[in-house]
C-alpha cells in the first residue's frame, strides 16, 4: 500500500489540526478531572469505581467525537504518537508527516493542560493537572499501559480493510480507551497515550514512571503494525 501524497503545506496544515485536536482532548480531560475528581466540586464523584466508569464513558465519546470532527476527518484525528506510527507503517501516512504530527500532539498535550489551568484556576493544580500515577513496578506498569493499546489496535485492524467497517474505527478506539479507563485507571492510571500524560505530568512535576507512560503506548501499536505487515507479506508477497 502506498501512502497518500501530501505536500509540505498539507503536512503543516494537518499537523496544525492535530495540535488543535490534542489541545482540545487534554483541555477536556483535565476539565473532567477537575469537575469530577475535585472534592469541593458540586459534580464530584466520591466512589472511585463510579468515577472511573463515568470518566471512561465521557472520554470514549470525546475521542470518537474528535475523530469524526471536520479537523479529525482531515488529519486522521490521531492525537496519539502511537496511532501516527501505526498509520504510517500501514501506508496511510507519508513518512515526512510523522515528526510534525508527533510534535504537534505533544505540544497540544502541554497547551491543553495549560489552558485548563488558565480557565479553571488553582483547582486544576489541586487535582495534579489530571496527571496519572501507579503503584506498579516498571514491568507491571509497562504491561498495563501497552497491552490494552495492543488489544485496541488488533481489533482496529479487523475494521480497517473495508470502507463499510473502517468508518467505525473512531468508535472502536473510543470504546477501547473508555473501557481501559473504567477497569484499569485504579491500577495503572490508564493514560494509554503519551499525549495524555506528558502535559499534565510536566505541569504537576510528576515524572515518576513518565518514560513508561511515554513509550509503552507507542511500542504496542508499533509491534501490532509490524506483525500485520509481516503477515501481509507472507500471505501476498507480490503486493508489498
Amino acid at each position: 500500500m502506498s501512502s497518500p501524497a501530501l505536500t509540505r503545506a498539507d503536512i503543516a496544515r494537518h499537523a496544525a489540526f492535530e495540535f488543535v485536536l490534542t489541545t482540545t482532548l487534554l483541555f477536556v480531560v483535565v476539565s473532567l478531572v477537575r469537575w469530577l475528581g475535585h472534592p469541593a466540586s458540586p459534580l464530584s464523584i466520591a466512589n472511585p469505581s463510579a468515577l472511573f466508569a463515568v470518566a471512561g464513558a465521557l472520554v470514549a465519546v470525546l475521542i470518537a467525537g474528535l475523530m469524526y470532527s471536520p479537523l479529525g476527518h482531515r488529519s486522521g484525528g490521531h492525537m496519539h504518537p502511537g496511532v501516527t506510527l501505526f498509520v504510517w507503517l500501514g501506508g496511510g501516512l507519508p513518512g515526512a508527516a510523522v515528526v510534525p504530527y508527533v510534535v504537534a500532539q505533544l505540544a497540544g498535550s502541554i497547551a491543553g493542560a495549560g489552558l485548563a489551568r488558565l480557565v479553571w484556576g488553582p483547582a486544576v493544580t489541586q487535582v495534579g493537572y489530571a496527571a496519572v500515577g501507579s503503584g506498579l513496578g516498571d514491568v507491571g506498569l509497562f504491561l498495563a499501559e501497552s497491552l490494552p493499546v495492543a488489544a485496541i489496535f488488533v481489533v482496529v485492524s479487523f475494521f480497517l480493510p473495508r470502507p463499510e467497517t473502517a468508518r467505525f474505527v473512531p468508535v472502536v478506539i473510543g470504546v477501547g480507551v473508555g473501557l481501559t479507563i473504567a477497569f484499569l485507571a485504579s491500577v495503572s492510571g490508564a493514560s494509554v497515550n503519551p499525549a495524555r500524560q506528558l502535559g499534565p505530568a510536566l505541569f504537576a512535576g510528576q515524572t515518576h514512571g513518565l518514560w513508561i507512560y511515554l513509550t509503552a503506548p507507542v511500542v504496542a501499536p508499533l509491534v501490532v503494525a509490524l506483525v500485520l505487515r509481516a503477515v501481509r507479506r507472507s500471505v501476498s508477497p507480490s503486493q508489498v
